[in-house]
C-alpha cells in the first residue's frame, strides 16, 4: 500500500483535500468516485515508506518506457476498442498486464482519463514515453473518429521504426567491438611488450628500423602520458556530448553526418523514410496540413531536416504549396519532390507518400547492407596494416642481431 494526496471536487463544489492509502492511482481513483467526488490532482506521497524502500530500486536508475512496449500497449488497445470495450476499462485492463514502468504510466493515464481528459491530453502529460507524433495522431483519431484505425497505422510506423534502429545498431556492433577489441591489445602489447624488446635493443647499440623507432616513440608515449591522454578523450567526449546537446551543436553535427560517406547516404534515406511515412500517417488521420509538417519535423530525427521543413510549413502557410516549398530546401532529393507534387496534383498525397516511404524502406535495407559488406574488408585491412607495423617493428631488428651474430 502506498500513500495518496488528492484534490477532489465535492457534488456541493467544495474543494477537497486529503490523502488515502492505496495500491495504485487508479484504486484511489476508483474510491474517489464512489464517495461522488470529481478528482482534480492524484500525487504520491514522496515521504512515502513503500515508494522510498520498497520500489527496491533509486529512481535515478530507473527502467525507461521501450518502444516495443508502446508497440505492444498499441496493438492491445486496437484490439479491445475494436471488441467494443470502453477506452477507461481497456486502459486499466493493460496497466494491470503490462510491466512495471508502463504501468505505472498508464495508471496515470487511466486517473486522467477518468478525471475528464480526453486520451490524447492524458498522453501528452507523458512526453518521455509517448513522442509527439503518437499523441497528434491520437488527436487527429478522436476528431475524426478513426482511433482505431490511427493506433494501427502507429504500431506499423513505431514497429518499422523500430527495426530499423535495430538493423543499424546491429551493422555497427561487430566493427565497434573489432575496434575496441584491438584498441586494447595494441595498448597492452605497447605497454607491456615493446618497452621490454627496447631495453634489449638499446643495449645492442645498433640503428633501428622506422617502424621500431615509431613502436618504441609510441610506447613511451603510453607510459608517459597514458592517463592524461585517456583524461584528455574523456573530457573531449564530454564536451562533445554537451555540444551535440544544443541547438547548434545539433545542427552542425546533423549536417556533418549527411555529408560522410556511405554513413551519410544511410542517414539521408533513413531521414527520408520516416519524413514520408509519418506525414502520410497524420495526413491520413485528418491533422490540419501545417500541424502534421510541425509534428513531424519533430519527431523526424535530425535538426536540420526538422528547420527545413520549419521553412516548408512557413512556404505552405503562404500559399506556395508542399511541394513548391520543399524545392527550395536541398535536403530532399528529386523523386520525393516530384512524387509530392504528383500527389497534389492528383488528390492522391497519401499514395504518393506510401509509395516514397516503401521505396525508401527498401533503399535503407539495401544501405546497411551495402555498409555491412564495406565494413568487414577496411577492418580487415586496418587490422593487417596495424599487425604489419608491430610484426616489422619487433622482428626486423631482431632479425638483424640473429644477422650480426652469424
Amino acid at each position: 500500500m502506498a500513500s495518496f494526496q488528492y484534490k477532489a471536487i465535492a457534488p456541493g463544489g467544495k474543494v477537497i483535500n486529503d490523502v488515502m492509502d492505496a495500491a495504485s492511482e487508479s484504486d484511489v481513483t476508483k474510491m474517489i468516485f464512489s464517495k461522488g467526488y470529481r478528482p482534480i490532482n492524484i500525487t504520491k506521497v514522496k515521504g512515502d515508506k513503500e515508494s522510498s524502500e520498497g520500489s527496491g530500486e533509486i529512481q535515478f536508475f530507473k527502467k525507461k518506457v521501450k518502444t516495443e512496449q508502446i508497440v505492444l500497449f498499441t496493438r492491445e488497445l486496437v484490439t479491445l476498442l475494436k471488441a467494443g470495450v470502453p477506452m477507461l476499462t481497456a486502459i486499466e485492463a493493460l496497466a494491470a498486464q503490462s510491466s512495471k514502468e508502463m504501468g505505472e504510466i498508464l495508471d496515470k493515464v487511466y486517473v486522467a482519463v477518468m478525471s475528464g481528459k480526453s486520451f490524447s491530453q492524458a498522453l501528452r502529460e507523458h512526453p518521455k514515453v509517448f513522442p509527439l507524433l503518437y499523441v497528434n495522431s491520437v488527436y487527429a483519431g478522436e476528431m475524426s473518429g478513426s482511433l482505431d484505425e490511427v493506433l494501427e497505422r502507429m504500431v506499423a510506423v513505431l514497429s518499422k521504426d523500430e527495426e530499423t534502429k535495430k538493423k543499424v545498431k546491429g551493422a555497427m556492433q561487430y566493427p565497434i567491438f573489432v575496434v575496441v577489441a584491438m584498441v586494447i591489445a595494441f595498448y597492452v602489447l605497447l605497454t607491456q611488450v615493446v618497452p621490454k624488446f627496447a631495453d634489449i635493443f638499446a643495449g645492442m647499440n645498433m640503428e633501428l628500423p622506422i617502424f621500431t623507432k615509431i613502436l618504441i616513440a609510441l610506447s613511451e608515449m603510453g607510459q608517459k602520458y597514458g592517463l592524461v591522454i585517456i583524461g584528455m578523450l574523456g573530457v573531449g567526449g564530454a564536451l562533445f556530448k554537451y555540444y551535440t546537446s544544443t541547438e547548434k551543436g545539433r545542427l552542425w553535427w546533423d549536417t556533418t553526418v549527411m555529408k560522410v560517406p556511405v554513413i551519410g547516404d544511410l542517414v539521408k534515406k533513413s531521414s527520408m523514410a520516416r519524413f514520408t511515412k509519418m506525414f502520410e500517417t497524420l495526413n491520413k488521420s485528418g491533422l490540419p496540413i501545417l500541424q502534421t509538417l510541425d509534428t513531424v519535423s519533430k519527431a523526424v530525427g535530425n535538426k536540420a531536416i526538422e528547420i527545413s521543413l520549419r521553412n516548408v510549413a512557413l512556404g505552405v502557410e503562404k500559399g506556395q504549396g508542399i511541394s513548391g516549398s520543399l524545392k527550395k530546401e536541398n535536403l530532399f532529393p528529386p523523386m520525393v519532390i516530384r512524387m509530392i507534387s504528383i500527389g497534389e496534383q492528383s488528390g492522391s498525397l497519401d499514395e504518393m507518400l506510401g509509395s516514397v516511404a516503401q521505396h525508401y524502406d527498401m533503399e535503407v535495407e539495401h544501405a546497411i547492407k551495402a555498409l555491412t559488406s564495406m565494413i568487414e574488408p577496411v577492418l580487415t585491412v586496418v587490422i593487417g596494416g596495424a599487425v604489419v607495423v608491430m610484426a616489422f617493428g619487433i622482428f626486423l631488428p631482431m632479425w638483424g642481431m640473429v644477422g650480426a651474430v652469424q
